[in-house]
């Protein structure tokens, strides 16, 4: 069996080296069958794995009680020493991963990942410590500049590891600051409008996570499909246009996931079925048998797009 992580590693770079040319579709699929029967005859080591778990735990140990100990031993603590805690956490253990020797092994990988997105938090906390407590700003321009050096630390640590934990923090900076900036264009904007800047932000990460330009493509199409979920559910709560931008949402997911063969945006569209249908047909149809037979088309709906799933595979 492969090792967890190098099987999905492996198809995305045979996918990249397919569509640029460089081999073809028959190559590819020989390299990929010879790599993991490789990988499969290798011994497998018990000890990478080890050595990740304590290392999670152990960044997190220090972290708890370094925090700990500075706010018992300082009712007030001086904002220098939360200034220096937070670039200490963020030195420490971006430095941690850098000197952490990944070579093939994805438990060592993951576990650098891991460090470098705590050394991110440390980087953002020590910008909000700063502009809070030493610039006094308000906490909009606080959330923005933490958000940045979120995102200032986040882009550059991708592009070196494109692993899927950096991905993450990205878009989840990327959603951050977008959110953030439309509270600050406009303070009273409604659901609609914070819906629709999520809704927009991850439809653009889909497209260009199709294209190629941001990867890994399942990681990408995961953050995605959730977002454009999340943001036209957020956008259903304020206006009749963000019922019909959840319902063509729904509609999407599922016609992409049919489309591109991707049971991963089926199942998004398929949660997002069981909340949607059933909710715009009772909030226009309240008191009708409109909701549980909507419902009951939505089933049928998602057991009809698993039969066509299943005899698909089986073809194949």
């Amino acid at each position: 069996m492969a090792k967890p992580g190098t099987a999905p590693v492996l198809r995305e770079q045979l996918d990249r080296w397919t569509a640029s040319g460089l081999i073809s579709a028959d190559q590819a699929g020989r390299i990929e069958a010879a790599e993991l029967t490789r990988i499969a005859e290798a011994p497998r080591r018990r000890l990478p794995l080890v050595a990740e778990v304590v290392g999670y735990v152990g960044a997190v140990i220090a972290i708890t009680a370094a925090g700990v100990a500075i706010h018992q031993f300082w009712t007030h603590v001086p904002p220098a020493v939360e200034l220096a805690f937070a670039a200490v956490v963020a030195i420490g253990l971006f430095g941690a991963g850098s000197v952490l020797r990944t070579g093939t092994e994805p438990a060592f990988v993951r576990l650098r990942s891991v460090l470098w997105l705590l050394a991110t938090a440390g980087a953002a906390g020590f910008v909000a410590v700063l502009s809070r407590r030493y610039l006094h700003l308000s906490d909009s321009n606080v959330a923005l500049l933490s958000e940045g050096a979120w995102l200032a630390c986040a882009i550059p640590l991708w592009w070196r590891t494109r692993s899927v934990i950096q991905h993450l923090a990205v878009f989840g900076g990327a959603v951050a600051i977008v959110e953030t900036g439309v509270d600050r264009a406009h303070p009273n904007a409604g659901s609609l409008a914070f819906g629709l800047a999520l809704w927009a932000l991850a439809a653009l990460w889909g497209v260009a996570v199709y294209r190629g330009y941001l990867v890994p493509r399942t990681a990408g199409l995961l953050v995605s499909g959730i977002g454009v979920l999340a943001g036209a559910i957020i956008a259903m709560d304020d206006a009749a246009a963000g019922q019909v931008l959840a319902l063509a949402t729904v509609a999407g997911l599922l016609s992409a996931g049919i489309v591109l063969r991707r049971v991963l945006l089926i199942v998004i569209g398929a949660v997002g079925t069981l909340y949607v249908i059933p909710d715009a047909a009772t909030r226009y149809l309240p008191g009708s048998l409109a909701a549980p037979l909507a419902m009951a088309v939505a089933g049928l709906l998602l057991v009809g797009i698993a039969l066509w799933l299943a005899r698909t595979r089986r073809k194949a």
